[in-house]
């Protein structure tokens, strides 16, 4: 192969001359170039891109910052007012109302003076309103009453005895405190007597004419009274008005309407809501607006603990870092921002310090707990969306410990991103944004740059200029060796006929063979020998005109039964030696064709001379013959080794031998069957071939009648 190859260089290296001179080195300077000034276009848009992205990340952390200096702003204007240098809580209370009650963002505000617990003044905890209010005294005779009505109602079990003796202790009293309690007390037991409907009436007494008592546990007597009401409903079975009544107390508790502490609120939250789902189980309320009302104020309830669990979070570890922003005798820069992250959360805070009575000293710090939801949700999206050149540009916005807010990452590497921090980290947020082009961003596309195409016209003309060249050099080691497979086959066929007739020559002239019989074979076998090779020498000088164009065919009128009969006896007398056995199935009433009788002769020869060469033990053909409609079917059917079906196309092509012809050392020129379809389809015919691997090959010819009468 590799001398083949050398040879077909060798015969073409002129063309290869001109192929590298004329265009594979002019092509490949030019493309060096042009990558150069691709190169350089790349960088160029790259930098454009970056810049432009650099734009974007400012505009949307000018945005979020331009909204933290407002409220930073509006800190350090209420920090001024005498109020918060003062400790005057009421009028902090509504200025921080005032300003920052719409404002979502700032979702805790709270107070811290050196040295003294902070105080979240929108969030109430419940102890300034309790603190200092005196306990009623009660005389020796309501004392007695009350003691004669805990023995009815604890020793006795005299329910009405004890809530009769408890409404006359109502009557007498004139504290205003006491007869709130001893209403309470009255309807208690009057709901241990099983009366829910005057027990009812009583707690909306106290509900309504004594909102703000409270027990002597501190407890609002009106909270109480509701929370009991719900018994009231719900034992006689108005299961409706109980789900109503614990809604409506829900409801309250989540505003914080008696200033409750954490403890009690969530005591008293999950008494309700235990209530309101054990009420709601019930099929007959499961599908009301109870229902959905019910799951909205659980929402409620949870970002309500949440709020909790953040200002805990705040005295624990926000709180304790602050105080080194206020000390005596140096004033701080005022407004600041401080973040910290507190388990999975960065909280990001706004202060402003409250001026001291010197203008060096610092009071306290007024304060706002950023909402990171809100943040998120509302701000930054809000800023991402109002950025008009996004089109060709993805946003990957995460935490500085990864966690991400908004987008997905882009990881194409080839992709140009630019990455942005905030300001002091404020929030700690990185921002990647990612190129997603082809287009976009006012550069100029890599497909409309002229370098590119004139490079891609480069290597398509080098491509095809290699091809060509591969493929000449190709055809010519593969006309080589056509060429020598076709002169060893001729050789050996010429070789092996010739070889016979010389010896038997020689034998003859020297008189070594005496006998007439024996001499009579020789010279038998001598001409058998001599056909071969005439044979063979017509199917080269025919495939030869053939391929000139020069081949003429003499057509005349043929009975084709007569015919077919002489050719295949013309076969046996020629190949007597060859052992084929012939079987003929003729019909007689088949009409008269005009053929070349000795060109079909020739292909009828090659189809029999294959069914011999390619038969193993046991050679046997058979030819039929039969008018199908318009057309004369004849049929060549031999017992041999078969052709696989992947070479069945290949077969009538010139030169080509066959894996089972190599395999079985079968010699041949590889025309044969390439001179048979010349020849049918010269007589406007088609040749087909049907074969079973290792069993027959059927071999149809099918010419056309002339007369279609």
């Amino acid at each position: 192969m590799f001398q083949g190859l050398k040879i077909a260089v060798k015969r073409q290296k002129k063309l290869l001359a001109i192929f590298f001179v004329t265009i594979f080195l002019p092509s490949v300077i030019l493309s060096i170039f042009g990558i150069i000034a691709l190169r350089n276009e790349k960088f160029r848009v790259e930098k454009q891109i970056e810049n432009e992205q650099l734009q974007i990340a400012n505009s949307i952390k000018d945005r979020i910052e331009t909204k933290f200096t407002e409220i930073g702003e509006r800190l350090e204007n209420l920090a001024s007012y005498p109020a918060f240098r003062q400790k005057d809580y009421t009028v902090i209370k509504e200025l921080i109302t005032g300003l920052f009650e719409k404002d979502s963002l700032a979702s805790i505000i709270f107070l811290l003076y050196n040295n003294e617990e902070p105080v979240f003044s929108l969030f109430r905890t419940g102890s300034e309103e309790n603190a200092g209010r005196p306990e009623p005294v009660y005389d020796s005779f309501l004392q007695q009453q009350i003691k004669d009505a805990e023995d009815a109602e604890y020793i006795r079990n005299d329910y009405l005895t004890a809530a009769s003796i408890y409404n006359d202790a109502f009557r007498q009293s004139g504290n205003k405190i006491i007869k709130a309690r001893m209403l309470n007390l009255t309807a208690r037991n009057l709901m241990k007597a099983g009366k829910f409907n005057e027990a009812a009436d009583v707690y909306s007494r106290i509900i309504n004419d004594y909102p703000d008592e409270r027990t002597e546990a501190g407890l609002p007597l009106d909270l109480y009274a509701k929370i009991q009401m719900t018994e009231c409903y719900s034992m006689p079975g108005d299961k409706g008005s109980a789900v109503g009544n614990d809604l409506t107390v829900f409801e309250e508790l989540l505003v914080n309407r008696w200033n409750l502490n954490e403890s009690r609120f969530k005591t008293y939250a999950s008494i309700v809501i235990e209530r309101l789902t054990g009420l709601l189980s019930d099929s007959a309320l499961e599908s009301t607006e109870y229902l959905s009302r019910f799951e909205e104020l659980e929402k409620r309830y949870h970002y309500r603990t949440e709020q909790w669990e953040t200002i805990g979070n705040i005295r624990s570890y926000i709180v304790p870092e602050l105080p080194g922003y206020f000390q005596t005798g140096s004033r701080s820069p005022s407004p600041f921002e401080f973040s910290k992250r507190v388990g999975s959360e960065d909280y990001l805070v706004l202060a402003a310090m409250i001026p001291g009575q010197s203008q060096l000293d610092n009071a306290g710090i007024l304060a706002a707990k950023l909402d990171n939801l809100y943040l998120q949700n509302n701000i930054l999206t809000n800023a991402v969306e109002e950025i008009k050149p996004l089109r060709n540009t993805a946003i990957y916005i995460t935490t500085l410990s990864g966690d991400s807010i908004k987008g997905s990452k882009n990881n194409n590497p080839d992709a140009v991103t630019t990455t942005s921090l905030f300001d002091n980290n404020f929030p700690p947020w990185r921002l990647e944004l990612t190129y997603t082009g082809p287009k976009g961003l006012g550069e100029i596309s890599i497909f409309s740059n002229f370098y590119f195409w004139t490079i891609i016209t480069l290597i398509i003309i080098l491509v095809f200029g290699a091809a060509l060249i591969a493929r000449i050099v190709a055809r010519e080691m593969e006309i080589l060796k056509i060429k020598s497979d076709f002169v060893s086959s001729v050789s050996h066929e010429f070789k092996t006929p010739l070889t016979s007739m010389k010896s038997l020559t020689e034998r003859l002239e020297e008189g070594k063979v005496t006998e007439p019989g024996k001499m009579k074979q020789y010279i038998s076998i001598i001409a058998n020998d001599i056909d071969r090779l005439i044979h063979l020498v017509s199917n080269i000088l025919s495939f030869s005109k053939i391929e000139e164009g020069k081949k003429i065919y003499k057509k005349e009128k043929t009975d084709i039964v007569i015919w077919l009969k002489e050719v295949i006896n013309n076969y046996k007398k020629e190949n007597i030696e060859s052992g084929i056995i012939i079987n003929v199935q003729l019909d007689n009433n088949m009409p008269a064709l005009h053929i070349d009788r000795d060109a079909m002769a020739q292909a009828i020869f090659n189809l029999l001379d294959n069914a011999a060469k390619f038969s193993r033990g046991k050679k046997e053909a058979e030819v039929t013959a039969e008018r199908k409609n318009y057309s004369i079917i004849i049929k060549v059917k031999d017992k041999g080794i078969g052709i696989e079906n992947d070479e069945k196309d290949k077969i009538f092509e010139k030169f080509y031998r066959g894996e089972s012809a190599l395999k079985y050392l079968i010699k041949g020129t590889g025309l044969g069957l390439a001179l048979v379809k010349y020849t049918v389809e010269a007589h406007n015919g088609h040749i087909d071939v049907d074969s079973e691997s290792g069993w027959s090959t059927v071999f149809t010819i099918t010419l056309p009648v002339s007369d279609k009468k």
